[in-house]
């Protein structure tokens, strides 16, 4: 990850840090773009930070000077959109940085001392947006995707990225994601978009942004087709360009030991998935089962709607619970499953699409008889309970015990990655992974400069020396800071 691309001019006048950084405001009001007064911004702040969850947010802070009440009349509220782009100097191109939306307070109108008037505008990322989606749920129609591969630009249909980005109404042209092939058996979303797309990040280790050139990026990951991209050093940081510098232990960033627990869904062979055998059951001569259906009798399959729960036989025997199956018998197929004397046995009502769990049925007969057989089969979806995955580094634990990580989440799978010589399951990568970046103890650097980093991103690499040496980390969250009339501040949290 590096830092965004500059016009070569902008570029240049950064390095030679020798002109004072302009800031534009876009509001968009009636489908067009309004540009705020440059003597009317008073103060502006921006920051951004790697969230705990895997996703990467942006918001942003602006007092404008509204003495002649200008911005008054504005029409802003919440989501409205805001552009917010930087330059340096007179004549030269602006960098599109942000694209915002108003918070929920909307426009704030403030009165100083005397006939001073301001605004203040609070502004959000569009991740803020997507917290929003699916707040109102229908739990009785979750969402549910089957056999997507985590992410492809080249087939959205099938992706799990798009289709769940679908659902805040984000488009194809909407999303710059790389292709990772990893196929996901059975997926049912939770939780609103933006907290989907994080643990997904999260679980294949994937730079998630709502980024200034695309509403949003879901890229760079190990586990991804494309070649990464050069991960060089985007800025180096000296006594010349920074003017604070501090430095504090991270130690609750250690672990040596870490304790993956999951849920995996498991894909079958097409197989039985549903068997006839509620009460009361006979048995004939020959010991076989049978299901008499005499009047008066008559039994829940045949008074109508009857859940037909989908179950198969796991390894040992024992019934397991089926969350998804395809490739499910027909009408025609069922019916030609059923074994029977007397009757005829047929379905008057066979339903497998409004659920993905179950069918609904219901069994007629035209005269009394006995049922030997009625079933269904399909291709289930089972899910194996608390799967787990431990891993330590047995010389750090002997040395300072046991600290351990302990890890839950959606989205890990069991497609084999090549590691060294050998294929393991990516759940169990993603624990040894996770290790080897815990082993290193590190330190959270703060840095500031008034140097125009705006193009400075979550995620970027970069380098500080000191007299005392040189490190390197990667930048977890920044700040610029704009002040009319003040020299520009960019701060930046880096983990080393």
């Amino acid at each position: 990850m590096n830092f965004y691309e500059l016009d070569n001019i902008l570029q240049e006048k950064i390095d030679e840090a020798d002109k004072a950084v302009r800031v534009r405001i876009e509001i968009k009001l009636n489908g067009h773009f309004e540009r705020v007064f440059d003597d009317d911004i008073i103060e502006a702040n921006f920051f951004g930070l790697k969230e705990k969850a895997g996703g990467i947010s942006s918001r942003g802070e602006i007092l404008l000077d509204n003495t002649n009440s200008v911005y008054s009349y504005f029409s802003v509220g919440y989501g409205t959109q805001v552009n917010v782009s930087f330059s340096l100097g007179e004549g030269y191109p602006f960098f599109l940085r942000f694209v915002f939306f108003v918070d929920e307070k909307g426009i704030q109108n403030i009165k100083g001392p005397g006939r001073k008037k301001f605004v203040f505008i609070g502004l959000q990322d569009l991740s803020y947006k997507l917290r929003k989606t699916d707040e109102v749920k229908d739990w009785s129609s979750p969402v549910v995707f089957a056999y997507s591969v985590v992410s492809d630009k080249n087939q959205p249909y099938n992706s799990l990225v798009h289709g769940i980005a679908q659902r805040a109404g984000l488009g194809v042209n909407d999303i710059d994601c790389a292709t990772i092939p990893v196929t996901l058996p059975y997926v049912k979303l939770s939780k609103n978009v933006w907290s989907e797309l994080s643990s997904l990040a999260t679980a294949y280790r994937c730079h998630l942004e709502c980024a200034p050139e695309k509403p949003l990026v879901f890229a760079h990951s190990p586990y991804q087709s494309e070649p990464l991209a050069d991960n060089e050093y985007s800025y180096t940081f000296d006594g010349e360009n920074m003017f604070y510098l501090r430095k504090i232990e991270k130690a609750e960033f250690y672990r040596n030991t870490v304790r993956l627990k999951i849920n995996i869904p498991i894909s079958l062979d097409k197989q039985e998935i549903w068997r006839y055998d509620d009460s009361p059951v006979f048995y004939d001569e020959f010991l076989q089962a049978h299901y008499p259906f005499i009047y008066p009798l008559v039994r829940e399959i045949e008074a109508g709607k009857y859940e037909a729960k989908y179950k198969v036989k796991a390894a040992d025997g024992k019934p397991k619970n089926v969350i998804y199956a395809d490739q499910i018998d027909g009408k025609e197929e069922a019916e030609n499953r059923l074994e029977y004397d007397g009757g005829p046995f047929a379905y008057s009502y066979y339903d497998i699409t409004s659920n993905y769990d179950r069918a609904i049925l219901t069994l007629q007969k035209d005269n009394d008889g006995n049922l030997y057989n009625a079933s269904i089969n399909g291709r289930p979806i089972i899910l194996d309970l608390n799967r787990s995955c431990f891993v330590k580094d047995t010389e750090a634990v002997e040395t300072q015990g046991t600290i351990a990580l302990n890890v839950t989440g959606s989205y890990f799978s069991e497609y084999e990655i090549m590691r060294g010589n050998l294929f393991v399951n990516q759940y169990e990568d993603w624990a040894l992974r996770e290790l080897e970046e815990r082993l290193q103890k590190k330190r959270e650097i703060t840095v500031k400069t008034h140097r125009a980093l705006f193009n400075a991103r979550v995620g970027a690499k970069v380098k500080i020396k000191t007299k005392d040496g040189e490190t390197a980390g990667t930048i977890n969250a920044f700040a610029f800071r704009y002040k009319k009339e003040k020299a520009f501040i960019a701060a930046f949290k880096i983990l080393e």
